[in-house]
C-alpha cells in the first residue's frame, strides 16, 4: 500500500511540474488586430508595475489603440488613439505612446509626430502633444530610448540621403541613399514632453556605428574605422554635442572588408558601456570582439574568440542537449556569424552570435537563422561558460527570429522560433538555464494545438509576468495587407 501512495505521489508530482508548464490562457480571434504598417522593431508590447500588460492594436473603424490585458488575459481597458503608432514605453510612472501623422508605402513615416500620455491602471489619456516635425523632402529613420526606471524620454532621428517617393517603388533599406546619412540628431525632453534640448553629436569617424542609453541619462556611441582598424566609443551627456570621453579600441580588421555586425549596451553602472563586434581579422578569421569600457578614468578591456574551424569543432563537441527533440545544432557558415544579442543581466554580461544571412529572388527575402552561442562574462568581462540555442530559422524578412530573455531567480528564461525548411511550419521552443553553472535545465516545444496556421511567436513583444508570461502570435506580413491577425497565449513557469 505504501508503494503505491508512493508511486500515486509521484505520479502527481510528474503530473504537477508537466501542467506548471502548459498553456493556462489562450485568446482565439480577439475583437482587435494589428496594423500591418507598424515597425515592430520598436517593439508594441509593455510590462506594467500591476503584473500586466500594454500593447498597440488596431481595430476596426479606428487608427489605433492601446489595450491592457492583466495576468489571466482579461481586458482590463482599451483606448483608441489616432496616427500610426510607432513606439510604446514607459515615462515617470505612465505609459508613453509615440504615433506619426502619416504613413505611407511609398514615403514611410513623416509629417508631425505626437506624444500620447496614458495613466497605466485605467488608460485614461491625460495629455498629448506634438513633440517633433518630421522632414518633408528626405526620409528619416527614428528611434526612441526610455529609462528602464521611466526616469527620462528622448529620441533620436538620422536624416537619409533617399527623398519620399511618389513612384510605384517602396523604400528599400539597402539601398545606397537609404543608408547614407545626412544628420544625426538626440532630442532630450523634459518632464512635460517639451523638447529640452537637441544636439547633433559630433561623432568620431567610422562606417558603422552603435548607440545606447545609460541608466544616468548619458549617451554612448560607438563607431568602426575600417581604414584605421579601430573602434571609437565616445560618451556624452544630454546637454553637449562633444563627447565627454572617447576610448579607442585597437581592431585587427582585414584590409578592404567590413565589419560583420556590432551592437553595445550600457551597464546598470554609470559610465559602463559595453560592445560586441564580430569581423574577419588579419589572418582571415571571423572574430569575436568584446569590450568593457570604462568611460571614468577612460579604459577599457577587450577579449577576442576567434573562430577557426578547431574552435568550431569543439564548441559543437562541448553542446549536451538537454532534450533530444532539440538536437539540431546548426552552427555552421560562420562567415555569415552576426551580434544578435548584448545585454547585462543581474551581474553578468550576455553575448549571443549566430551564423545569419539574407537570401533574395523573385519570390522575396528570406532570412536564416543558426543556432545560437550565447557567451556569459563576469562584470570584469572574464569568461564564464557558453551555452547554445539549438535552433534553425527561416522568416520573411526576419519576422520573429530574435529570442527573447528573462532573468528571475537566477533561471534565465529564453522563447525562440524554428523552421528548419521553407515548406514547415513555425514551432517554438521555451528554455531554461541556471545562470549561475550555465547548465540547460529545460528545453521543451511550445503547445501549440490552439494556434493557428502559419502564425509565429512576435519574439519582440514577450512579456514576462510574475509566474507566467504572454506570447503574440501574429500572421505573416503580406504586401499591401493594412491589418494582420493576432492571437494571445499565456504560459506558466
Amino acid at each position: 500500500m505504501t508503494s503505491r501512495i508512493a508511486l500515486l505521489l509521484l505520479a502527481l508530482c510528474v503530473y504537477t511540474t508537466s501542467f506548471g508548464q502548459n498553456q493556462i490562457g489562450i485568446i482565439k480571434d480577439p475583437q482587435w488586430n494589428l496594423l500591418a504598417s507598424y515597425d515592430s522593431r520598436f517593439g508594441n508590447t509593455l510590462s506594467l508595475s500591476n503584473n500586466s500588460m500594454a500593447m498597440i492594436i488596431g481595430a476596426p473603424k479606428i487608427d489605433f489603440a492601446i489595450v491592457n490585458l492583466n495576468d489571466k488575459l482579461t481586458q482590463n481597458w482599451l483606448t483608441s488613439l489616432t496616427g500610426y503608432p510607432l513606439t510604446i514605453g514607459k515615462f515617470k510612472n505612465d505609459i508613453l505612446v509615440i504615433a506619426a501623422s502619416d504613413r505611407t508605402f511609398f514615403k514611410s513615416f513623416s509629417g508631425a509626430y505626437k506624444a500620447y500620455l496614458l495613466e497605466e491602471k485605467t488608460g485614461k489619456l491625460l495629455s498629448e502633444k506634438i513633440i517633433y516635425e518630421g522632414n518633408k523632402d528626405f526620409i528619416e529613420e527614428p528611434d526612441f530610448f526610455f529609462a528602464k526606471d521611466g526616469s527620462y524620454f528622448r529620441m533620436s532621428v538620422r536624416l537619409t540621403s533617399m527623398k519620399r517617393k511618389t513612384t510605384i517603388f517602396a523604400v528599400s533599406k539597402s539601398d545606397k541613399l537609404y543608408r547614407s546619412t545626412q544628420n544625426f540628431s538626440i532630442i532630450n525632453y523634459d518632464a512635460n514632453l517639451n523638447q529640452r534640448e537637441i544636439i547633433n553629436p559630433r561623432m568620431p569617424e567610422g562606417e558603422h556605428w552603435t548607440s545606447s542609453n545609460g541608466a544616468d541619462g548619458s549617451l554612448f556611441i560607438a563607431t568602426v574605422d575600417n581604414k584605421a582598424g579601430k573602434v571609437s566609443a565616445a560618451t556624452y551627456i544630454p546637454s553637449s554635442a562633444d563627447p565627454l570621453k572617447i576610448v579607442t579600441i585597437p581592431l585587427d580588421i582585414r584590409k578592404g572588408r567590413g565589419i560583420s555586425s556590432i551592437l553595445s549596451t550600457s551597464g546598470a553602472k554609470p559610465f559602463i558601456n559595453y560592445l560586441a563586434v564580430v569581423y574577419a581579422n588579419t589572418d582571415k578569421d571571423v572574430t569575436l570582439l568584446t569590450s568593457k569600457i570604462d568611460f571614468k578614468d577612460g579604459t577599457s578591456k577587450v577579449t577576442k574568440e576567434i573562430f577557426d574551424n578547431k574552435h568550431i569543432k569543439s564548441l559543437q563537441k562541448s553542446f549536451i542537449p538537454v532534450n533530444k527533440k532539440f538536437d539540431d545544432l546548426q552552427f555552421t557558415k560562420i562567415d555569415f556569424l552576426a551580434v544578435k544579442h548584448i545585454d547585462e543581466y543581474a551581474d553578468k554580461l550576455l553575448v549571443g552570435v549566430a551564423p545569419s544571412f539574407i537570401q533574395s529572388s523573385k519570390y522575396g527575402t528570406v532570412t536564416f537563422d543558426g543556432s545560437l552561442l550565447m557567451k556569459i562574462y563576469d562584470q570584469d568581462l572574464n569568461g564564464l561558460y557558453h551555452q547554445f540555442i539549438p535552433r534553425t530559422y527561416m522568416s520573411l524578412g526576419g519576422e520573429g527570429s530574435k529570442i527573447a530573455y528573462s532573468l528571475k531567480d537566477n533561471t534565465l528564461r529564453m522563447v525562440a522560433n524554428v523552421r528548419a525548411g521553407g515548406m514547415s511550419s513555425v514551432s517554438s521552443l521555451y528554455g531554461e538555464m541556471d545562470f549561475t553553472t550555465g547548465k540547460m535545465l529545460k528545453t521543451t516545444k511550445i503547445p501549440d494545438k490552439d494556434i493557428k496556421g502559419g502564425f509565429y511567436v512576435n519574439t519582440e513583444s514577450v512579456t514576462w509576468l510574475d509566474n507566467s508570461f504572454i506570447l503574440p502570435y501574429f500572421d505573416k506580413q503580406r504586401i499591401f495587407r493594412t491589418t494582420l491577425d493576432v492571437q494571445m497565449q499565456q504560459l506558466s513557469y
